[in-house]
């Protein structure tokens, strides 16, 4: 298949995507080189080496010494997405945010080496619970370097739940990138509380990392999902999207 068009690295990303998809590669699986790449979709090595690094920073593809480029993860859960409350309203749900809070001038060293930030420098802890027709359906908690925050002058009390778009409006990028991981727990009395679930409920619990498209890190997450209430999409890209 040649590409007749290539505006952007992304065109040729979601092209081998695709590829990957049908040739039914599993995880473990060699992909093809880029010199391959470069001649089946008729774009230069640089072009194919460019995407390739989108990929491995998302965490889909690992180049190994000696063996080559492998599949980290099946293409099948690398998906287009969108931010949770743009999920639920395409569930036919009215997506909704309560209990917002933000607080500033909190001190964590292992997400602030994460953001590799200055000694001294802190971060702001964004929390809220996005509801589903008014239930209660997650519990996040967002960190972010304090100094960005402050020149966003965002109003918090009209935050509307879709972080997505304050980053897209704030860094004039439509397109971010995702690693998670995922696990189950169970909910304490605080969680309880929070999401009108009993002590005890098992819940999702995921841990993202969010960058932006030149890979520099935006936002490091924890999400706690009632189960069977929203579907879960997380390995990929998410688009922001203005609804209505």
């Amino acid at each position: 298949m040649m590409l007749k068009q290539l505006p952007t690295v992304e065109r040729l990303r979601e092209a081998v995507l695709a590829e990957l998809v049908e040739r039914k590669l599993a995880a473990g699986d060699r992909v093809p080189s880029e010199g391959k790449l470069a001649e089946q979709f008729g774009v230069s090595r640089n072009t194919v080496r460019e995407a390739m690094i989108q990929l491995e920073s998302e965490g889909m593809i690992a180049r190994c010494h000696g063996v080559g480029t492998i599949l980290r993860r099946s293409p099948g859960s690398h998906v287009r997405s969108v931010a949770l409350p743009e999920v639920i309203r395409s569930q036919g749900q009215t997506p909704g945010v309560a209990q917002v809070s933000i607080d500033e001038d909190i001190e964590d060293a292992e997400i602030s080496s994460r953001f590799r930030m200055a000694q001294g420098e802190n971060l702001v802890r964004l929390e809220r619970v996005l509801t589903a027709d008014k239930k209660s359906v997650a519990f996040v908690v967002d960190f972010l370097p304090q100094a960005r925050v402050r020149g966003w002058g965002v109003d918090w009390e009209r935050f509307d739940g879709n972080l997505i778009r304050v980053l897209s409006e704030h860094t004039g990028s439509e397109r971010f990138l995702q690693n998670a991981t995922l696990s189950a727990t169970v909910a304490d009395t605080g969680i309880a509380a929070k999401l009108n679930c009993g002590v005890g409920t098992a819940l999702v619990q995921t841990s993202t990392d969010l960058f932006s498209e030149k890979v520099e890190l935006l936002v490091v997450t924890r999400l706690l999902i009632v189960p069977d209430t929203i579907p879960i999409e997380f390995a990929g890209t998410i688009y922001a999207t203005n609804m209505s």
